[in-house]
């Protein structure tokens, strides 16, 4: 059963998501693929983009509102979460902030999440409406933060690129169409300081649903790894900003917190319907 067939919608629902995701993938083209070209084609990809992620948040409104609840029941829905999620993000940062994530990647990494999303045929687990709106906030704030973790990443990524490419001389390719390296270390930092409220909000009323549910112990691995991300973020942007680490070394670490991330969010996924 593809995830778009999982509500009782119309057939047109279906090709939506894939439709998406080939936009993305046009987005992607556009961008990568005709730069140097024209002007006019990356600056098409990035409304494409713009224009397909407004899509997104549509269908999964959408989703939603026939759900009764915030479309994070199953793995692919949390998938699609997450994938609106630094989608919105590099947005976000592009219009307030005027840093702009390679939108090729971005795009492409959009996509993939779409496409995984349908590949893995995972229906979402009943909707249970339990009366807790805390809850809600719990689970929405934790894929917030993890869904900015993976633009830190995105950022994290560009800026070894750029940093490896001024080392070795190397100025054409790909490292032509990265953002300078200062803009991307200020927004690491940013990003890196908003993980750290965000995700400590979840972790608090988290540990408190968890005392209240008589410490419950298969709660338990998603809090600790959850909780070492925290601490990981904490440090990292408390060193950053005593300017106690390298931007270098601010990027690599950026990536490995990661890793408890993607564990946590992984032990939070309902289990499959039998």
């Amino acid at each position: 059963m593809l995830l778009s067939e999982v509500i009782d919608a119309p057939s047109s629902t279906n090709f939506a998501w894939f439709g998406c995701a080939w936009a993305f993938v046009l987005a992607y083209t556009l961008d990568l693929g005709f730069r140097g070209t024209s002007e006019k084609f990356p600056q098409a990809a990035v409304w494409l983009f713009r224009a397909t992620w407004l899509t997104l948040t549509g269908l999964l409104a959408y989703r939603g509102l026939i759900l009764n609840d915030i479309p994070i029941n199953g793995a692919g829905e949390i998938l699609l979460s997450i994938a609106w999620g630094f989608a919105g993000l590099s947005i976000f940062l592009d219009l307030v902030f005027d840093h702009r994530l390679p939108v090729w990647l971005v795009s492409v990494l959009t996509a993939a999440c779409i496409f995984l999303a349908e590949w893995m045929s995972i229906a979402p687990a009943p909707v249970q409406h339990t009366g807790r709106p805390l809850i809600i906030i719990h689970v929405g704030t934790a894929i917030l933060a993890y869904g900015i973790l993976v633009a830190q990443a995105l950022n994290a990524v560009a800026y070894l690129l750029q940093d490896r490419a001024l080392a070795k001389r190397k100025f054409g390719g790909i490292y032509s169409i990265l953002p300078s390296l200062v803009p991307m270390d200020k927004i690491g930092t940013q990003l890196m300081g908003a993980v750290v409220w965000i995700l400590g909000i979840s972790l608090i009323i988290g540990g408190a649903d968890w005392i209240q549910s008589s410490l419950n112990l298969i709660k338990l691995p998603k809090l600790i790894f959850a909780l070492i991300t925290w601490i990981g973020c904490l440090i990292l942007i408390i060193q950053r900003r005593r300017h106690q680490m390298s931007s270098a070394r601010f990027a690599r670490i950026s990536l490995l917190i990661l890793i408890p991330a993607l564990i946590a969010l992984w032990l939070s996924l309902p289990a499959s319907p039998k």
